[in-house]
């Protein structure tokens, strides 16, 4: 009888030859771009980017997974870290045992722009009681920074808003918004436009608007209990993720913790209370319980369409937002969701085990002269009982002037995706959070499997052209217990090529990177580095 591995992989080549199939196409829609004429068979070289998530220094490396720059910065990531064409590190600040938001996955608090030598070039804080950003930004044609947040406001309100109270235990609700900075260097920065999802719910139209009380009649709109799990996890599975969310480096954590040599005043009392929460924590996390409503984790921005899409992991689903809009439209209807996909039983017109996408991460629009250019790309992470991650790409379809149409009655396109990436033996390409996904001008896929730090090439055609291990890592004294499950994991991996505008803006400003990155064997796999001497920066 087939292995487990061997039917799952079997299925996956079906789905892929069926994505193949092209449909018949519909008037007025734009066609999807073709994929003819990409045959790589060989890595596209270049520097990758990395943050580890346990480390406070950035990393640019060449094609054998060598150093050749880095910036030392004053947090681990929270999270996404991009090089601007400027030369310069843009990057998501995480908050320190922030009083509200400390045990959120991909927490952050702020953004930083560096110079090649460090220097702090723009400091730009989210984070206060009322809010916090976090994961992911994206810089504008116009220098302006999209980024995402947390709205924080009280169970009362959620409840107010339809909220089960099956599904909030704690006493808070963390809705989900976007918000548009223009950067005032070198501290701050002006809101010019924002959205926010709690505008947009079904549950609190106005009762003259007939129809509004059903998620299937207006799917554009937001069904406060969509998220709902009929097959929730019990409170240990919800520990266990806790547990590996912290110890990934991805919540939780402080970065002033004592080393493990700390003076040794109050270790008897320290021992005797061994695995005894504290109190003021665990009062803490009772309150917040399920308070993170959308768990938005990427954000991405198309200038040709002047649209935004979210990557909603709560939801299963990437929905896609008018940006060519006031704030104060973004209020009201124009406001609401252009398209969304991944799980149609989030608006009622679906079922729970026939999601696309689950837990994903890295939404994105393919760039143009790329393979698939127009199309949405994403690492899907995987969930029960798929416990095994693929690389997925897709053509929604629209209208020359970006709308998204579909057939009364019936979910947003398409059934099938147009490409997707799975390990010949699934569960060994696997991971349950972060992670990311680009496609590179070659036509291949560069693929950051995150929980196992782990980068990788694939062709269109799925053969690994190159393959790496981060060995990276943070100092062992900060999170010795957590840095032995995950020391290299990383939130996303980025390859930048040798005439990229940011790489010739490093060399230019007196970075030393090198005019060849070289190619690197095709598996580069991890070693075990050695101890690295504690890095500081002294706080002011």
């Amino acid at each position: 009888m087939p292995s487990k591995s061997a039917l799952a992989c079997l299925l996956w080549s079906l789905l892929l030859v069926s994505c193949s199939a092209k449909a018949e196409p519909v008037p007025g829609l734009v066609d999807p771009p073709s994929r003819e004429g990409w045959a790589p068979d060989a890595a596209w070289p270049g520097f990758t980017l990395i943050a580890p998530l346990q480390s406070k220094r950035v990393y640019l490396v060449d094609m054998a997974g060598d150093e050749v720059h880095s910036w030392l910065t004053e947090s681990k990531p929270g999270v996404a870290t991009y090089l601007t064409p400027r030369g310069t590190l843009l990057k998501c600040q995480r908050s320190i045992d922030h009083p509200i938001f400390q045990d959120a996955g991909g927490h952050g608090g702020g953004i930083q722009e560096l110079d090649w030598n460090g220097d702090v070039l723009w400091n730009f804080r989210w984070d206060s009681e009322d809010g916090l950003s976090h994961h992911d930004i994206e810089e504008m044609p116009n220098g302006n920074v999209l980024l995402i947040a947390w709205d924080r406001t009280t169970r009362e309100v959620a409840l107010a808003a339809g909220r089960d109270p099956e599904l909030l235990e704690g006493q808070e609700w963390w809705a989900g918004a976007v918000y548009e900075i223009r950067p005032t260097p070198p501290e701050g920065g002006d809101v010019v436009w924002s959205w926010h999802a709690m505008d947009h719910l079904i549950q609190d139209r106005d009762a003259q608007l007939s129809g509004y009380g059903d998620p299937a009649e207006h799917p554009e709109r937001i069904d406060i209990n969509g998220d709902r799990d009929p097959d929730p996890p019990d409170e240990e599975e919800e520990a266990a993720q806790q547990e590996e969310m912290t110890a990934l480096g991805y919540a939780g954590g402080d970065d002033d913790a004592a080393p493990a040599d700390a003076p040794e005043d109050g270790q008897e009392d320290a021992e005797e209370n061994e695995g005894e929460e504290d109190p003021e924590d665990a009062a803490r996390k009772a309150r917040v319980k399920h308070a993170d409503w959308l768990h938005t984790n990427a954000i991405d921005y198309n200038p040709a369409l002047d649209q935004i899409v979210l990557s909603v992991r709560r939801y299963d689903e990437v929905w896609i937002l008018d940006h060519g809009i006031t704030t104060e439209e973004a209020a009201g209807p124009a406001g609401d969701l252009r398209y969304r996909w991944g799980n149609p039983f989030a608006y009622g017109m679906g079922v729970w085990e026939e999601r696309k996408l689950l837990g994903q991460h890295h939404v994105q629009w393919i760039e143009d002269g790329l393979l698939g250019a127009g199309n949405l790309i994403l690492f899907n992470n995987g969930a029960r009982p798929r416990e095994w991650s693929s690389a997925d790409e897709w053509w929604a379809p629209r209208t020359a002037d970006g709308r998204y149409p579909r057939d009364p009655g019936e979910p947003w396109g398409p059934e099938q995706l147009e490409w997707s990436y799975s390990a010949p033996e699934p569960e060994d390409f696997s991971s349950s959070f972060i992670s990311g996904v680009q496609r590179l001008p070659n036509g291949n896929t560069l693929i950051c499997s995150g929980s196992q730090g782990w980068v990788f090439e694939v062709t269109p055609a799925g053969e690994t052209v190159w393959d790496w291990k981060n060995p990276y890592i943070g100092d062992p004294d900060e999170q010795e217990d957590d840095m032995e499950r995950f020391p290299n994991a990383l939130f996303r991996a980025t390859r930048y090529g040798t005439d990229d505008p940011g790489i010739r803006a490093l060399r230019a400003k007196g970075a030393p990177i090198p005019d060849d990155p070289g190619t690197g064997p095709a598996t580069n796999q991890y070693v075990e580095p050695e101890e690295e001497p504690n890095e500081e920066i002294e706080e002011d």
